[in-house]
């Protein structure tokens, strides 16, 4: 989708829903672009995506979301609700793979995916939202940071693949 598709200083009219099936080659571009160099390395072929598709989308405890602009998926987010035993079993949301199409960031997609993130969580109960961001994402930190998200925790990692 490119910016002039709305007028200038307008922000497009955004939906923000659960993925369907048929919105999967639109979320597999939008993860290549969230890890560009890096995602192909491990991007699952179309088969096997649409596979994992439709076995998160049966757990009650996943919400893949899209956001839509103009009839385009232009953004995608993925929220995930565990019980922590920590906290009495009260749920916990965490909120993975936010990206927004490159050619139309800055235009209040992001925020309304992180919106939708926390009404989802507000929905389940839980006590907080958390996610990570690599380290060299400073753009998006600054983007977190203007949403209201605060930069409470160090994130540690290990890979397996």
């Amino acid at each position: 989708m490119k910016q002039g598709n709305s007028p200038r200083g307008a922000k497009p009219a955004v939906v923000v829903r659960r993925a369907r099936e048929s919105d999967l080659p639109a979320i597999d571009g939008l993860y290549h672009q969230l890890k560009p160099g890096e995602y192909e390395r491990y991007a699952p072929r179309l088969a096997k995506f649409r596979q994992g598709f439709r076995k998160i989308s049966r757990s009650r405890d996943h919400h893949l979301m899209v956001a839509v602009a103009n009839g385009q998926v232009v953004g995608t987010i993925h929220v995930l609700i565990f019980r922590h035993l920590g906290h009495g079993t009260r749920p916990s949301a965490i909120v993975e793979n936010v990206v927004v199409a490159d050619t139309i960031r800055s235009q209040g997609i992001g925020e309304k995916m992180l919106e939708a993130a926390k009404a989802i969580a507000l929905r389940e109960g839980c006590y907080k939202v958390a996610l990570t961001s690599r380290m060299y994402r400073a753009a998006a930190h600054r983007f977190y940071e203007r949403a209201g998200w605060k930069h409470s925790h160090a994130g540690y990692s290990i890979y397996f693949d």
